[in-house]
């Protein structure tokens, strides 16, 4: 079985959160979680304009994800 875009996309923000003060990484980890499991892209995209680089870039990434998956379950 494959691993969905969207785990796959979480899994590299994940990767990338190691960067972040364990506080902070946390907090980022429980919202993203949530916005996940509502299937809110928004929400990951705002918490994606909070930061730079590679964690942002990761994050929208991770928002593009949720689109499709949502527009796939959708069009089912």
């Amino acid at each position: 079985m494959s691993i969905s875009p969207v785990t796959k996309a979480a899994q590299v923000v994940q990767e990338k959160l190691i960067l972040l003060p364990a506080w902070d990484a946390d907090r980022v980890r429980d919202y993203l979680s949530d916005a996940i499991a509502r299937g809110d892209a928004e929400a990951v995209r705002r918490e994606g304009h909070t930061w730079s680089g590679n964690i942002a870039l990761s994050l929208f990434h991770l928002a593009d994800a949720i689109d499709q998956d949502t527009d796939r379950a959708t069009e089912k």
